[in-house]
C-alpha cells in the first residue's frame, strides 16, 4: 500500500515538474517577412496567417511563444543554434529532411516554371524547357532540383545571388524562365518594383517539394515538439486550421496538396 502511495506521490510531482518547465519554456517561432502568411503590421507586431496558426497551436499546450520576423539567413541559424527555435514555413527537401525536426505540416506552396506572358513557345514540360535558360536562385534547393533534371550551368541554368536580379533578367529576356513558388511570388515581384501582370505560370512542378512545416533544432525536447504536432493535429480535425486559412482569405488545400 505504501509502495502503491509513493508511485502515485511521484507521478503527481513529475507531471507538476513537467508542467511547470512548459510553462517556464519559451518558443520562439520564425519566418521571414511574407505576407499574408508571416509579416510586421502596421502596429509592428508580427502578424499573418501562419503566425495565427502557431499562436492557435500553443493555446492547445502549456508553452509559451514569441515570434520574430527575420531574413531567411538568419533563420537558418536560429534553427541550428537555438534549440527552442520554429520555423513556421520550410520546405521539406531531401537534404533538410535530415537536419531538423519536423513538426506537422503548415501550408503549402507550389512550384512552377515561370516566363513572360509574351512568349510564344510551346513550352508544356521541365525538359522542354533544356533548350532555353531557366535561373533560380544558388544555393537554394531549385538549382538542385534543376541539376538533378539534367540542368547544367555551362549550357541552360542560370543561377544568380538575389531575387532582384532574378526577376530583372527575366524582364529584361535575359533568361527565359524562372523556377519559383506561389508563395514568394508576388512579394518578390512588389519588392522588385515590376509588373506582375507581365508573367504567367507556364509548367507545375508537380515532383518539386510543396508542403510547409514548422520545423525545428533536432535538440528541441522531445515532450515540447510532441504537444505541437499533437496541437496542430487537433487545429486541422476541430475546423480552426480552415477558419485561420479563411479569415485570410487562403485556399484550402487541396487533393494535390493536402496536409
Amino acid at each position: 500500500m505504501w509502495v502503491k502511495f509513493v508511485r502515485v506521490v511521484l507521478s503527481i510531482f513529475v507531471f507538476m515538474l513537467y508542467s511547470a518547465m512548459c510553462n517556464a519554456q519559451t518558443i520562439t517561432f520564425v519566418a521571414e517577412d511574407l505576407p499574408p502568411y508571416h509579416f510586421i503590421n502596421e502596429n509592428n507586431e508580427p502578424d499573418g496567417a501562419l503566425v495565427d496558426l502557431a499562436k492557435a497551436t500553443i493555446k492547445h499546450t502549456k508553452l509559451s511563444a514569441k515570434f520574430e520576423i527575420i531574413p531567411m539567413a538568419r533563420i537558418f541559424t536560429m534553427l541550428e543554434n537555438n534549440p527552442n527555435a520554429i520555423a513556421l514555413s520550410l520546405l521539406k527537401t531531401p537534404i533538410r529532411a535530415r537536419q531538423y525536426t519536423w513538426l506537422g505540416e503548415s501550408y503549402f506552396a507550389d512550384a512552377y516554371l515561370v516566363s513572360l506572358k509574351n512568349r510564344t513557345d510551346e513550352v508544356t514540360h521541365l525538359n522542354h524547357a533544356k533548350f532555353y535558360q531557366v535561373a533560380t536562385i544558388r544555393g537554394y534547393s531549385s538549382a538542385t532540383y534543376l541539376k538533378n533534371a539534367g540542368f547544367t550551368e555551362d549550357k541552360n541554368l542560370v543561377l544568380v545571388s538575389y531575387y532582384q536580379q532574378l526577376w530583372q533578367m527575366l524582364y529584361k529576356k535575359r533568361i527565359d524562365f524562372v523556377l519559383t513558388n506561389t508563395l514568394t511570388l508576388n512579394n518578390e515581384l512588389k519588392h522588385s518594383g515590376l509588373n506582375p501582370n507581365l508573367i504567367t505560370k507556364r509548367i507545375h512542378l508537380t515532383d518539386y517539394p510543396s508542403k510547409l512545416y514548422f520545423s525545428a533544432n533536432k535538440t528541441l525536447d522531445k515532450h515540447t515538439a510532441s504537444a505541437i504536432s499533437h496541437a496542430l493535429n487537433t487545429l486541422k480535425e476541430n475546423g480552426e486550421y480552415q477558419a485561420i486559412l479563411t479569415k485570410w482569405q487562403l485556399p484550402l488545400p487541396t487533393t494535390a496538396n493536402k496536409l
